[in-house]
């Protein structure tokens, strides 16, 4: 009971958090938006609280979330973000979340390497979340490949 409690709570934060995000991302008719100090708070703290739950399935929405936040705000950054990323994908409760959280470090670390973000945001779907972490697997392992035979 408890951890559902925490899945609902979790989940009407973001919803909460990613709806004020959206709402100001559609005020504005470009894609890439500017931030509030109180929006990077509201979206730090909610990606921070989703991210250090114990349910699988709210840290790997969380991460979703992440990467969509950081299309959406190219200026956000967050170093509490950043290190709960790699701690996740050191310590993460399974190989699929750990390199999820791999995938989303790498893009909050060096973002121009995974496209523009008119590119990435067509990418993402909500309904198939894992579609935006495939296409940064394949530019990991592309620019791995390269890196290794130039």
């Amino acid at each position: 009971m408890k951890a559902l409690k925490l899945v609902i709570t979790a989940a009407i934060f973001m919803v909460s958090a990613f709806t004020n995000a959206v709402e100001a991302s559609n005020a504005d008719s470009t894609v890439v938006t500017t931030m509030s100090a109180e929006t990077f708070d509201r979206l730090e703290t909610g990606l921070l609280f989703g991210m250090s739950s114990d349910v699988t399935g709210v840290v790997e929405s969380s991460l979703f979330n992440a990467v969509h936040i950081k299309i959406a705000y190219p200026e956000f950054i967050s170093e509490a973000v950043e290190a709960e990323l790699a701690r996740i994908a050191i310590e993460g409760n399974s190989h699929s979340l750990r390199y999820k959280a791999y995938l989303t470090l790498n893009y909050y670390r060096t973002p121009s390497e995974f496209g523009t973000p008119e590119v990435l945001l067509s990418l993402l779907d909500n309904s198939y979340q894992n579609g935006i972490f495939f296409y940064f697997q394949e530019r990991v392992q592309s620019e791995q490949f390269t890196s290794t035979h130039n």
